[in-house]
């Protein structure tokens, strides 16, 4: 295989590596990687399958070998960021990926290799060397068989089971009657698949014949020895290329996902924030980013769109308590860090859980899930942290607005990311500048707004006396 000069320094360069990752081609079974942990003279060998038969029902008759090797790629992403321990306040992994594929002269030309390398130092703040060599082994099954009852013209969607992803399905299948929809999961949680399919079967109920349910299952053998990483920053940006080859597969050239805008741009809660405590899954310059790659793999534009950029999570919620649909959010999932009690899983005070009841408290819908702060149970962690730092950061916001008649110009020059947003997505959106400025400062007020009217209800049983407190709020507020 010739690398490029470049290329080749790369390569030199990983001898100075943490984590190696030798792949066998992947496959639907008896696959596996050898894993390498340097800084522990660690040697496992480790089973890992991908189960993609449900492709075979699809609308494209052939199955473009670059579509086989993007879901390789995303499977060895997926399965290095799970085995390799990592912490925020660390320092950066260094990742050696060897991987057979179809296309090894492609996968490994610097236009590719540049947006591969930029999309996951941005999503998992680690430093990835890939090679690609040339594979060797039957095509899987999948690669052969086609079923072409898929419907063409499907709008395909990422699909999690969790609240955005069923307000936002709910919400688009009330505005495109005439519309079906792909909804595309993949995981290695079997818990995380039965939710999805449970979700699914009641929207199937209530729009009957309109959703169709791929899955992408991807699994583990003999990988007990190894400690999986909880962190996983990958997961997203890998659930993202694999819903991709399914849009791809099924003639679609967008790809959707539903995640309101406050939890997709995800601003920091603290100035002593690193990257990655925020997850980047599906922030806007994420997005851009997997578009550009996708584009840059298939040759010809390709895009990942999120049409809730520009919505609260509240305002999704909006057509669910519309039509009386209270009992749906509580089969979704939120938690960050879910607990083990069958009864009460999901623990009320992590980020993701407080906006969650924030956004059905603000949108009018009775939350009837049991949370483990609110239900009697132990938490886990200091239940006010996550609530103080959120309070902190409304407050923040707030105030940003109120001492300023240029909101805009006040807003980015303590969250600079929103200024890089707007200047690297504008177009993709289809929108001006100006306009997408205007937009995301709405977006920000409502945010605000419905977060002061429901504070008092979602700070039931997380404080004592405690007063929220942060850098983030400005000099004339904390004087």
């Amino acid at each position: 295989m010739k690398y490029t000069p470049s290329r080749q320094k790369k390569l030199n360069e990983s001898n100075y590596k943490d984590y190696t990752l030798d792949f066998q081609p992947i496959s639907n079974s008896n696959g596996s990687v050898q894993f390498f942990d340097h800084s522990q003279n660690k040697k496992l060998t480790i089973g890992i399958n991908v189960d993609d038969i449900e492709f075979k029902y699809r609308v494209k008759a052939e199955f473009p070998p670059i579509v086989a090797d993007l879901i390789d790629l995303a499977v060895a992403i997926y399965t290095s960021d799970r085995l390799a321990s990592q912490s925020l306040t660390g320092k950066q992994r260094r990742f050696h990926v060897i991987l057979p594929v179809r296309n090894p002269e492609l996968l490994s030309s610097e236009p590719f290799l540049a947006k591969l390398d930029d999309l996951l130092e941005w999503t998992t703040d680690s430093k990835w060397v890939f090679d690609f060599q040339k594979r060797i082994a039957p095509d899987r099954l999948v690669e052969h068989q086609s079923l072409p009852i898929a419907p063409q013209g499907c709008e395909v969607t990422l699909w999690s089971g969790g609240l955005d992803a069923l307000a936002g399905l709910y919400t688009r299948l009330l505005m495109y009657p005439e519309k079906q929809f792909i909804l595309f999961g993949t995981g290695s949680n079997n818990s995380v698949f039965a939710r999805q399919k449970r979700v699914y079967q009641e929207i199937q109920s209530i729009f009957p014949g309109r959703c169709h349910l791929f899955r992408l299952p991807i699994r583990f053998d003999d990988s007990s020895e190894q400690p999986k990483n909880k962190l996983s920053r990958a997961r997203g940006v890998v659930f993202t290329l694999l819903g991709s080859a399914c849009a791809y597969l099924m003639g679609e050239k967008v790809l959707y996902l539903y995640e309101n805008g406050i939890g997709a741009i995800n601003l920091p809660y603290r100035e002593s924030a690193v990257g990655l405590d925020h997850s980047r899954s599906v922030h806007p310059l994420t997005l851009l980013m997997v578009s550009d790659l996708i584009s840059e793999l298939v040759g010809e534009e390709f895009q990942v769109k999120n049409p809730f950029l520009f919505w609260t999570k509240a305002e999704m919620c909006k057509a669910l308590a519309k039509n009386g649909q209270d009992n749906l959010p509580t089969l979704t999932m939120s938690c960050d860090s879910p607990h083990r009690q069958k009864v009460s899983p999901q623990c009320g005070y992590c980020s993701s859980c407080l906006l969650r009841r924030q956004s059905l408290a603000a949108s009018s819908i009775k939350d009837r899930t049991r949370y483990v702060v609110l239900h009697g149970e132990r938490p886990v962690k200091e239940p006010s942290l996550c609530f103080l730092n959120m309070q902190a950061q409304v407050r923040t916001l707030d105030s940003l607005f109120a001492v300023s008649n240029e909101p805009w110009i006040t807003l980015t020059k303590k969250f600079p990311v929103l200024d890089d947003i707007v200047d690297r997505t504008a177009m993709a959106e289809n929108l001006l500048p100006a306009d997408m400025r205007s937009r995301l400062i709405q977006l920000y007020q409502n945010y605000i707004s419905e977060w002061n009217s429901v504070e008092s209800q979602i700070a039931n049983g997380l404080l004592s006396d405690q007063k929220a407190s942060s850098r983030y709020v400005v000099p004339s507020q904390q004087s």
